[in-house]
């Protein structure tokens, strides 16, 4: 009778951790989070809105092909005065972006302007947001329309 009562015994902890995972193992693929740059890489659509002294720009579409680093802290690519991935003026591009990120922090910006005849260089920070996880930064900067202050909205595609 005592056998039987052992083997039962043994069946019921070899069951429980069986179905608790032995505690868990902080390895497990199912558990781990992707880290933020690579979720985050991709297409993006969204507006760029800006003031100069001279000239408003509210809502322009604007897009961008972004790809993380290896250390997955950084995105860059190319950036397009347009919602689908064509440049405005005739170029490969309308230019590149960078962008320095630390969980939900944009830490750093950088738009290196390259559009014929109007090129500047753009920088700000900003926040990744939670729900949606569009990009929004807040830049200044120069190009041929003047110094700039605005706000640049990027949403995965």
């Amino acid at each position: 009778m005592k056998s039987k009562f052992s083997i039962n015994k043994l069946f019921l902890i070899v069951a429980i951790l069986f179905f608790t995972g032995c505690g868990g193992d902080s390895d497990d693929p199912i558990n781990v989070k992707p880290p933020v740059a690579t979720t985050l890489a991709g297409d993006y659509t969204g507006s760029w809105s800006s003031t100069t002294p001279s000239e408003t720009f509210s809502g322009v579409p604007v897009s961008a092909r972004l790809t993380a680093n290896a250390q997955e802290t950084t995105l860059s690519g190319s950036f397009f005065i347009s919602s689908n991935f064509v440049p405005c003026c005739g170029t490969t591009n309308d230019g590149t972006i960078r962008i320095n990120v630390d969980g939900n922090t944009i830490t750093s910006f950088t738009y290196a302007d390259a559009i014929p005849g109007c090129t500047g260089n753009f920088s700000g920070t900003g926040e990744i947001n939670n729900n949606t996880k569009a990009l929004v930064i807040d830049f200044t900067g120069t190009d041929c329309d003047g110094d700039h202050v605005g706000e640049l909205v990027l949403s995965k595609s």
